[in-house]
């Protein structure tokens, strides 16, 4: 049971991962559709801050995942 609700919370970790990637992506794009100054800082910081939580919560998930399997 305890290992149903893991799994289904790392499930809802990894899609909120994955949209938070997806978004940063989007900002990201903004300055190679609109290339001025303001714009390319813009979203390259919040875009790259987006990909970073992105990253950080795809490790957790996996050392859960691995932690759950007993492998670490």
């Amino acid at each position: 049971m305890a290992t149903e609700d893991n799994s289904g919370r790392l499930n809802k970790v990894i899609m909120c991962a994955g949209v938070l990637n997806i978004l940063g992506l989007i900002l990201i794009m903004i300055a190679v559709l609109k290339l001025t100054p303001i714009t390319l800082i813009v979203s390259i910081t919040f875009g790259g801050f987006l990909i970073a939580v992105a990253l950080i919560l795809y490790i957790f998930a996996v050392v859960q995942d691995l932690r759950m399997r007993k492998v670490l």
